[in-house]
């Protein structure tokens, strides 16, 4: 028997039907070709979902889960008894028509560069898989004259990673140009840029984003392709995806400090670990600096889902191969993720009253790293 369900910007036909067991394939083979909304308010088969290593699960409610695998992932949903709705993404209305793309994001990046060379340099720092540029921006003041090494601490931003998460990439664009344009005129922002050395990168999936996909070009998901140290326990570049690889090259030459990254489909700032029940060694400090974001920012801090807008990623739901666990473990450098909008994909018009809701515990997130030892 079929239902229509919704959940966020997403419609849902539901079925429940049985089907033949999968084999579990190497996670970098899986290619993620079904979605679907699971119906498990009590949570009781997420550990067993959890478990099957092939799957993705996201984005944990109390309604239930988001569930993406290979062919066959409907059919092992219903052989365990799962109600379920294949995913149908819903478009708002013009919303693709009015986003820029990849590369007029990118365009939009070098403009302002152009327009002052003095605050920003853009750096590539590789390709993705269909030859788009992985670009940051990094936004601050010139060093004193004289100074050979800048020892102004590191902080960074990134967005996009899912490519059908699109808001955070328009929200760091906004970002680097609030900076710019009112540095020497806003006090506030003069001071932060000529105390921390900002880099922002908007867009990590290019790709995803031009195909409006979660996945890179390759199909894989970028926040599950990192080394996961409970698991790999090697921090190398060897067979992961370009997009990632990138990303670990640039934090080696690096000594960042204070992180985040930005994704949609919840309103939550998720904070390590993600991977391991264990709490992080600075548990009451990630704690905290989450809370520094959540509170002001009120459609967060006031969700009937999360107390105070925050979570611990593990007892939201386990993620392996992440960023933020990657660079907090190798590098010493607390990141936390934040879901800045319920729907992924929101018409175009919301997106400056989304910008400027966060505006500022975006400033003040990075205000934050004087705390971070």
């Amino acid at each position: 028997m079929k239902q229509n369900l919704r959940f966020g910007s997403s419609v849902f036909l539901g079925a429940s039907i049985l089907g033949m067991a999968l084999s579990t394939p190497s996670i970098a083979h899986v290619r993620y070709s079904q979605h679907a909304q699971v119906v498990d308010p009590e949570h009781a088969l997420l550990k067993s979902v959890n478990h099957h290593s092939e799957w993705i699960v996201d984005h944990v409610s109390s309604l239930g889960y988001e569930v993406y695998g290979p062919t066959g992932l409907f059919q092992q949903l219903g052989r365990m008894g799962l109600q379920y709705a294949p995913v149908v993404e819903k478009v708002a209305q013009g919303s693709s028509a009015q986003y820029p793309t990849a590369e007029q994001s990118i365009q939009q990046m070098q403009d302002l560069q152009k327009q002052y060379p003095d605050l920003i340099q853009l750096t590539e720092i590789g390709k993705s898989i269909e030859g788009r540029s992985l670009m940051f921006a990094r936004v601050t003041a010139p060093a004193q004259k004289g100074t050979k090494m800048d020892a102004r601490p590191e902080f960074k931003y990134v967005a996009n990673m899912h490519g059908d998460e699109i808001v955070g990439r328009e929200m760091m664009v906004k970002l680097m140009a609030d900076l710019a344009s009112n540095y020497g005129k806003d006090q506030r922002i003069t001071k932060l840029m000529d105390s921390v050395q900002i880099y922002i990168m908007p867009s990590m999936n290019p790709d995803g984003a031009t195909h409006r996909v979660r996945f890179n070009a390759d199909g894989a998901d970028l926040n599950r392709s990192f080394p996961d140290f409970t698991s790999d326990n090697v921090n190398t570049t060897d067979n992961r995806e370009p997009e990632v690889q990138a990303m670990m090259k640039f934090e080696a030459k690096h000594h960042f400090k204070l992180s985040a990254n930005f994704h949609g489909g919840s309103e939550v700032v998720n904070y390590p670990w993600d991977t391991s029940s264990d709490p992080h060694p600075q548990d009451n400090l990630v704690r905290q600096l989450s809370l520094d974001y959540a509170q002001r920012v009120p459609y967060i801090y006031n969700s009937t889902e999360f107390e105070h807008g925050i979570t611990n990623g593990y007892a939201w739901y386990e993620v392996d191969g992440g960023m933020q666990d990657w660079s907090s473990h190798w590098y010493n450098d607390l990141q936390v993720t934040i879901e800045v909008t319920e729907i992924k994909w929101p018409s175009y018009s919301t997106v400056e009253g989304t910008y400027q809701a966060n505006r500022d515990a975006l400033l003040a997130f990075i205000e934050d790293i004087s705390q971070v030892p």
